[in-house]
């Protein structure tokens, strides 16, 4: 039991016959808490002070809380429902829990029926093909625009100078 784990919560019990205002002020002593970390840890419902501990750690804290006049709770991690591994498992990783009255989904499946859904054939009777080899995929080209070429009647060629101190030589 060398590698047991605990929690360790706090309801704010103080042990019988001890004052509670001796053990608030010594934990408030012995955990340098300000008065609202205080109050948290005397509200009345219970307060993880520690969670996931060893043997050793637990025994110190219970010491303490003990010396103190207060009444620790260790709990051990098996006993703890929201880290127990649940019946099943090998208990490798984490498993998921609900809260009471709802479940979870089973692996691979919906959370609710998905809708129907209705496709809409469209009208293709208006449609039809070439038949045989009397067709090219240049049938399906658009047809080119019909836009007039520019006039260029007026335009000439002329000779180029290339001689290398010619302004026109591209230097």
């Amino acid at each position: 039991m060398a590698d047991a784990r605990f929690d360790l919560n706090f309801d704010g019990t103080v042990a019988p016959g001890a004052d509670p205002a001796t053990v608030r002020r010594q934990l408030k002593s012995a955990f340098k808490l300000d008065e609202e970390g205080l109050a948290r840890l005397f509200s009345g419902k219970p307060v993880f002070v520690k969670r996931n501990v060893d043997t050793s750690v637990a025994t110190q804290f219970e010491r303490i809380f003990s010396r103190a006049g207060a009444i620790l709770r260790v709990v051990p991690i098996q006993e703890s429902g929201a880290t127990a591994p649940a019946p099943g498992s090998d208990g490798d990783g984490p498993t998921p829990t609900a809260p009471p009255g709802l479940g979870l989904a089973p692996l691979d499946s919906f959370i609710e029926t998905p809708p129907e859904v209705k496709i809409v054939e469209p009208d293709t009777s208006h449609l039809s093909l070439v038949p045989g080899p009397d067709w090219s995929l240049e049938d399906c080209e658009p047809a080119a625009d019909a836009s007039e070429m520019p006039d260029t009647s007026h335009l000439t060629l002329a000779e180029r100078d290339t001689r290398p101190d010619s302004k026109e030589s591209g230097d």
